[in-house]
């Protein structure tokens, strides 16, 4: 398990950086009076995001690989890391909205039936289940995204 340590402390910050986001996205207003801006706000949260996958693969590189990783090394430590993630998504999804934010998909769902969607069909897409999936799919898909770029930075040993 010692192998995956890296991996397992930078997953963690990520888990509560991105709880931590839906208390200031709350405190801000986007989970009820802005709800319709809230998924254009939220995409600042790739900037923190990513950090954490630039952050969690430098270590990996100086503290386990001693100062020397292959962009293929590099690349499996961030996948790991974002199946960690998107392990602990469904955790932090349930948190958020059920005690972080609990009015956030009523809210929603409110907001796209004044704007003409049929109530049944934002139910369908706001819900609890449908935001554990996204999460877990979004958080898989962005991870192995800024794992390749990351990589490519932090490379510095040919195979």
């Amino acid at each position: 398990m010692k192998k995956f340590d890296i991996e397992l402390k930078w997953a963690s910050v990520f888990t509560a950086l991105s709880i931590a986001w839906v208390y200031f996205e709350k405190y801000l207003g986007y989970h009820d009076e802005f709800v319709n801006t809230q998924a254009i706000f939220s995409f600042w949260l790739l900037i923190p995001q990513a950090l954490t996958y630039v952050l969690a693969i430098r270590e990996k590189r100086e503290k386990y690989y001693d100062g020397q990783i292959t962009w293929q090394k590099a690349f499996i430590s961030g996948v790991i890391l974002s199946a960690i993630i998107g392990g602990l998504s469904p955790a932090a999804v349930y948190i958020m909205v059920e005690f972080v934010s609990p009015e956030y998909l009523s809210n929603v769902v409110e907001a796209k039936a004044a704007q003409g969607m049929p109530r049944e069909g934002a139910e369908q897409i706001y819900n609890l289940n449908a935001m554990v999936i996204q999460a877990i799919f979004n958080n898989l898909a962005s991870g192995v995204f800024f794992s390749a770029v990351i990589a490519l930075i932090f490379r510095n040993k040919k195979v």
